[in-house]
């Protein structure tokens, strides 16, 4: 597990997906002036795709257990995304292996509305969806719930998100168990959300503050590490690329000037770092690989 400050993170990997590095709109002149640190955790050369990873942290603080974007969960239906049609993954198992149950949690926040952010919020059971986590508060942004609910025709369509809400979402509020919160929002003394829009109307994040140091939970502000060198790249599904290549210029900024680590919600092993400001640009430093145990 991760250590910041006195606060160990732990990851529930769900699946992987290798994605063309070129899907972004990446330059060739940008990859091959970088390879030395792309390859080989961001970038296979020989195939020029990277792997996209889908895991959830899990985290105990201020005498809270907190569980961060619970990725797709099971069974559901996404046809026109195929690697992630009725999955059938044992991500529950490897929760419970982190020595925490379902019940244990006490917060699940999820930094956005997306299927693979929030798909876990619920299982199914005698044919209904229902919380997995029965005595957690879901910390849901207010904004976000109403682009997926009540307001979701006045946004851009999203096809792999039909059903979410209906799946992963109201139930939780149905059961009592949502705490709808504005954009700025104090959970605890170390634990605090922050917005982070563009990606989604609602995209937050989470910060750690523990022991002097900082973390954040970046969710898809950045994709890939390519983003911190050119935040104009972009892997599409947005509701507003401007705001999110704003809000990309403004956090690795804020990164920087702070000295945080940042864990995005897809980076591959070693799933996250810090960002460098060196001769007027901004440079990625990666974890290092015994940050986490292997597997």
């Amino acid at each position: 597990m991760l250590q910041i400050g006195n606060t160990q993170i732990q990851r529930v990997e769900e699946a992987t997906l290798q994605v063309p590095l070129s899907y972004m709109g990446t330059p060739q002149a940008l990859i091959d002036a970088n390879l030395d640190w792309l390859a080989p955790d961001f970038l296979d050369p020989a195939t020029g795709e990277f792997t996209m990873v889908f895991q959830s942290w899990l985290m105990q603080l201020d005498g809270l257990t907190v569980l961060v974007d619970p990725c797709n969960g099971n069974g559901r239906n996404r046809p026109v995304f195929p690697h992630f049609h009725q999955l059938n993954q044992p991500w529950l198992e490897r929760f419970e292996a982190t020595g925490i149950r379902p019940e244990q949690v006490d917060v699940v926040f999820c930094t956005h509305l997306h299927c693979d952010h929030c798909g876990w919020n619920t299982q199914l059971r005698d044919g209904r969806w229902v919380p997995t986590f029965p005595n957690a508060r879901y910390l849901f942004v207010r904004r976000e719930v109403a682009r997926w609910g009540d307001k979701r025709d006045s946004f851009p369509h999203i096809e792999y998100n039909v059903g979410v809400y209906e799946e992963s979402i109201k139930p939780v509020i149905d059961a009592g168990l949502a705490e709808l919160v504005d954009d700025h929002h104090t959970l605890s003394p170390e634990l605090a959300i922050e917005p982070a829009h563009g990606h989604s109307v609602g995209h937050s994040i989470l910060r750690v503050t523990s022991a002097g140091d900082t973390l954040y939970f970046t969710g898809d502000v950045f994709h890939h590490p390519v983003q911190i060198l050119n935040p104009e790249l972009d892997l599409g599904g947005v509701d507003d690329l401007p705001a999110a290549i704003a809000t990309r210029h403004r956090l690795r900024q804020q990164i920087a000037e702070q000295g945080a680590v940042f864990l995005p919600a897809h980076f591959p092993r070693p799933h996250g770092g810090r960002i460098v400001r060196r001769d007027e640009r901004y440079v990625f430093e990666a974890l290092p690989h015994s940050a986490w145990p292997k597997g």
